[in-house]
């Protein structure tokens, strides 16, 4: 990777399985030191039968979590069971509880991935421990008696415990993401605690109970019976989010195969737009649901061509200003075609709009500056950017820092010079592989109108300040590779 256009060279980042290897070792340890110093402060747990069942429970967790609930989602009731462990068998056993439920998790696990997990979740249940009993958490259940105490000395340190559990459960997991990526610690612990709060939360509240079933109630470890009725439940509904989840993901994929087929020489081009336009969100610290509109509407930026002639869309040969006109239609069409699904209503606009160009004179209706929707300014960008890294009949690929280049002059013109700077940051923090465009295809693209390219806009922008309506079948670009007409204009 490189800091293009800065004039400044990277600092070298050491090797990848070193970086993660060091990482993960140093989690290990960090693991292993709280568990040996909580027991020669605080003692093993006393209640092994109650370690035994919450260890059981653990491993339960495990076996019915539900990985995939949805695009980055997933089930799993452990970190109600670790919350429950802290005042019934304290930190020491918390931390057994975590390492029993990830060591013996069940399934293929790459070993590196286990140990990680393990260590992750061993300190996660010490460390929430600790703050509990600094909190005034209650050691000794039995010693507390009333609905008052058992707030003030259970449920509200277990809130404590709740939050802190969380807070470092999404720190360590950003920490490895982000030397595994080099996306910013920053924007992923923002995204993950943000994403996570509501849950843990919940999770809070049945821990609580749980613990207040358990020691206070009487109930003991029946009550690890009567608590598993609700996540049983719990667990059905997230699986059918999940079901709801992976049909919106079939329907998006038989969109794309729609427009791929109408423009095979597009084919590949909307899954490396999502790809790109999630990496440029990273710097701009979209949410969770920001990104998630704007992967959508990356996905199907161009659906609207399914809408057009063949002929336009492909674009075999001259291309008049009508067809021209014709072509400009997609954005709207597109838009107009999805309205009707509801999973992609905040995705219009960045489909409607991603050709709008930042001095105003993009289409279809001309939006200037920042009263283009932000989604839509990342996808002009992306857009361009991939056309730029692909080769063409009229022009060899660009090169990442040529690209870049082209990008920035095009700053406050086209494009917004914030996007575009979050695309360089992009470039620097992953590794960018553009669309691969063999020897035939690329001769078979002869005559190919790409629309993406930025000098297509400069052209399209151009034309609609002509007031010769009697143009309309005249040849604007009679091929792309040479643009004559465009150059002219420009």
């Amino acid at each position: 990777m490189s800091d293009h256009g800065s004039g400044r060279l990277p600092l070298p980042r050491p090797p990848l399985a070193l970086s993660l290897g060091t990482y993960i070792g140093g989690t290990v340890l960090f693991a292993i030191a709280l568990v040996v110093l909580s027991s020669v402060h605080l003692g093993p747990p006393r209640d092994l039968v109650a370690l035994v069942v919450l260890c059981g429970m653990g491993l339960l967790s495990q076996v019915l979590a539900e990985p995939n609930v949805g695009s980055r989602v997933a089930f799993s009731f452990l970190s109600i069971i670790l919350l429950a462990s802290i005042p019934i068998v304290g930190p020491v056993g918390c931390a057994v509880v975590a390492g029993v439920a990830m060591g013996l998790q069940p399934g293929h696990v790459f070993p590196r991935v286990r140990l990680f997990n393990t260590a992750m979740h061993v300190v996660v249940g010490a460390l929430g421990g600790l703050l509990y009993l600094a909190c005034g958490g209650a050691h000794d259940l039995h010693t507390v008696n009333g609905a008052g105490p058992l707030l003030l000395q259970v449920g509200l340190p277990l809130l404590v415990a709740d939050a802190a559990q969380m807070l470092v459960n999404a720190a360590l997991l950003a920490g490895i993401m982000h030397v595994d990526s080099g996306v910013p610690w920053r924007v992923i612990f923002v995204r993950m605690a943000t994403n996570s709060g509501v849950a843990y939360l919940g999770y809070g509240v049945i821990g609580f109970l749980f613990v207040t079933l358990w020691v206070p109630a009487d109930v003991g470890p029946f009550s690890a019976l009567l608590i598993l009725a609700p996540l049983f439940v719990a667990r059905w509904a997230f699986v059918q989010y999940g079901d709801e989840q992976r049909s919106h993901e079939s329907a998006l994929s038989a969109l794309v195969s729609a427009v791929e087929t109408k423009d095979p020489y597009a084919a590949g081009h909307s899954a490396r737009m999502a790809i790109l336009c999630q990496w440029i969100a990273e710097p701009l610290s979209l949410g969770a649901q920001e990104v998630q509109a704007l992967w959508f509407a990356a996905m199907l930026h161009d659906v609207g061509k399914v809408g057009l002639p063949t002929r336009i869309v492909r674009r075999p040969g001259e291309m008049s200003r009508g067809d021209l006109a014709v072509l400009e239609k997609h954005p709207d069409r597109g838009a107009d075609l999805v309205s009707g699904i509801d999973f992609l209503a905040d995705s219009l606009e960045g489909i409607r709009h991603h050709h709008e160009r930042y001095d105003g004179r993009g289409y279809p209706t001309g939006l200037v500056g920042e009263a283009i929707p932000l989604a839509a300014r990342i996808i002009a960008v992306a857009d361009a950017f991939d056309s730029l890294t692909m080769p063409r009949p009229h022009r060899p690929a660009l090169d990442i820092a040529e690209a870049l280049a082209e990008m920035e002059r095009r700053s406050a013109i086209q494009f917004d010079p914030r996007v575009v700077e979050a695309l360089r940051r992009a470039t620097e923090r992953h590794d960018w592989t553009p669309g691969d465009v063999d020897a035939d295809t690329l001769a078979a693209m002869t005559g190919y109108f790409d629309h993406d390219d930025p000098e297509a806009s400069d052209l399209a922008a151009r034309l609609r300040t002509l007031e010769d309506p009697s143009a309309d079948s005249e040849p604007v670009a009679p091929q792309l590779p040479q643009l004559p007409q465009l150059r002219q204009l420009r």
